[in-house]
């Protein structure tokens, strides 16, 4: 992961396509081996159980026609006298239902006759697998004759030198009326007769079926040999209950239990053809899996070269910038979202030159504005000179009027030559006091200047002159034609940021920097019209057309340095009704950082 994050932004594209598309590619290639095995192998269920169930229905209608063959020999009487020696006139009688048992089940067994003694007295088949004579301590009889009245089930082998021939033989008392054991009568089933049960059941490349009997010996196979592999599974399935199944090596293993017949069934499947098959899927996924790789490489190698041409575009556009070009524009390619992101980059560049116009132009507006105001100021530094010389004349000569105009006035000019272009709340009440205090010596104390400034307020930053051409508009206009009048300088903080709407805070609470410093400066004097007040709310300048008047100049001057100091949601407005008084309301962030 820490070496993916190393790539380039198309290292990381291509990187991301490979994998997007190659893991799912491999991915879907091993699911679907591992379906189709799946589905395979429960064909291969589906057919073996089919094949069991076949086999088992065969062999128990084969069993049940057998079964029936040898109750009607074992219960006819004519076989019982046939049995104790008088043979007079039912031997014929006996042969012929011997034939007729025969003929019933001539293709699944052949019938025989044996006294109790284990002699053959009449067979319809002599074959090598018909003994004249059966033992009498093991066997068939041996079973049979210690289950009088029930079919016995045994099998039988045959020697031919080193091979060993597997068949099998049913059995059933013949007794007579006292219960005694007249003889037997036997049916003999070889692999022909299995195979005629079986119909064709059982090949060899489809799957081999085997019969055991009780003793789990086998009495049947439909091939033509088993190998010790077949004996082992044969072994671990027996230690299971049936029906089961297994799996040894190359093939599949099914058991199953006929109580008709008391016969196990075992049905050997191989997977050859699976394998086959698996290697052959396993083939084509391979070779399959290698084109679609080269496809993923050649087609993530294209597609991340297309998306990254309109980046590395932008990327050079960008370093275009840095270098001070503000003019780069990239050519939109498409109305994807690269083509989007492109667009909002050139519209971006454009309000970056317009931004860097604007505050060119802001610039130029603040440095007009101060230019304005000292020129407004009449040559600061000589006026403070020559009123020093005023003040020490006025004293030497004992007129403490003008000594207070010019200490005053001094005061103001010093403030006003001050290199500091921001300055404290405090200082820039003591500059409006002192101004206060000369407009008082002119106007008779016909006005009284009342100021309301919060100690935590103080030290509040704002541009210096900024309040002292609002009161001396309140003094000079707004109580120009009254008699007495009272000019309210009042400072508080707020938590908005336009100042209408925002609730005023406790000032004793307010300590942190944030919010805005509002100051009104308000007059009880003549007031404006509408239309005036309209005009000087208009971004604080005159209407279209006309030259600003000399009650103005200070007022816009003041709402042009605070518009650009702080930006274009500050600066001044205006409340006032005719014959009642004006209000000022100036606006700028709380601040005590200078």
């Amino acid at each position: 992961m820490k070496r993916f994050r190393r790539l380039s932004f198309l290292g990381k594209t291509f990187t991301g396509m490979i994998a997007a598309s190659v893991i799912p590619m491999l991915g879907g290639y091993l699911l679907l081996l591992q379906v189709l095995n799946l589905t395979y192998r429960n064909h291969l269920n589906r057919e073996a159980e089919s094949t069991l169930a076949i086999a088992e229905e065969s062999m128990t209608e084969a069993f049940s026609d057998i079964f029936r063959a040898i109750g009607r020999l074992s219960e006819d009487e004519g076989v019982v006298q046939f049995l104790d020696g008088d043979r007079e006139g039912v031997a014929e009688d006996v042969y012929r239902k011997l034939y007729a048992a025969s003929g019933e089940c001539g293709s699944y067994a052949g019938f025989s006759i044996y006294d109790s003694e284990g002699l053959k007295k009449m067979t319809m088949t002599d074959n090598k697998y018909v003994s004249r004579k059966l033992s009498l301590n093991w066997n068939i009889l041996y079973r049979a004759a210690r289950h009088p009245g029930e079919y016995v089930v045994c099998n039988a082998r045959l020697y031919e030198g080193e091979k060993r021939v597997e068949y099998l033989r049913v059995g059933r008392t013949v007794q007579g009326a006292d219960g005694g054991i007249k003889g037997y009568v036997i049916a003999t089933i070889v692999k022909d007769n299995f195979d005629n049960m079986l119909k064709g059941l059982g090949k060899e490349k489809e799957g081999v079926i085997y019969v055991m009997d009780d003793f789990r010996e086998i009495v049947y196979l439909s091939s033509e040999s088993y190998t010790e592999e077949v004996v082992s599974a044969g072994r671990a399935l027996f230690k299971m209950e049936p029906p089961c199944r297994s799996m040894e090596k190359d093939s599949y293993y099914y058991l199953d239990y006929n109580e008709d017949c008391s016969l196990y069934i075992m049905y050997r499947q191989p997977t050859a053809f699976l394998n086959r098959m698996k290697q052959y899927v396993l083939g084509i996924a391979v070779l399959s899996g290698g084109i679609g790789v080269a496809a993923c490489l050649c087609l993530s190698y294209y597609f991340s070269r297309l998306i990254y041409k309109p980046i590395r575009r932008m990327q050079d556009a960008i370093g275009e910038i840095k270098r001070g070009n503000y003019e780069t524009h990239i050519e939109v390619g498409g109305d994807d979202e690269l083509g989007q992101l492109t667009e909002s980059f050139n519209v971006m560049s454009k309000h970056l030159i317009d931004n860097t116009e604007r505050l060119i132009q802001r610039e130029r507006e603040l440095s007009d504005s101060n230019i304005k105001m000292m020129q407004a100021q009449l040559n600061p530094h000589f006026l403070y000179n020559t009123l020093d010389t005023m003040k020490w004349m006025a004293k030497e000569n004992e007129m403490p009027e003008l000594v207070s105009m010019s200490s005053n006035l001094a005061q103001i000019l010093r403030m006003s030559i001050s290199a500091k272009p921001i300055i404290r709340l405090s200082q820039e009440v003591a500059l409006v006091e002192a101004y206060a205090e000369i407009q008082k010596i002119r106007f008779a104390d016909k006005f009284e200047l009342i100021v309301d400034i919060p100690e935590e307020l103080e030290d509040c930053m704002l541009p210096k002159l900024t309040l002292q051409p609002l009161v001396e508009n309140a003094i000079i206009h707004g109580l120009a034609e009254c008699e007495a009048g009272t000019v309210l300088v009042q400072a508080s903080a707020k938590s908005g940021v336009d100042g209408t709407d925002a609730e005023e805070t406790d000032s004793g609470s307010f300590a942190a920097e944030g919010g805005i410093l509002r100051i009104m400066v308000q007059d009880d004097g003549s007031g404006m019209t509408a239309e005036e007040v309209k005009r000087l709310n208009e971004t604080g300048q005159t209407a279209e057309g006309e030259t600003p008047g000399h009650e103005s100049i200070g007022y816009n001057n003041v709402d042009a340095i605070i518009r650009l100091h702080y930006g274009e949601q500050y600066g001044l407005y205006v409340e006032s009704e005719k014959d009642v008084g004006t209000r000022v309301y100036l606006t700028i962030p709380l601040s005590r950082k200078g």
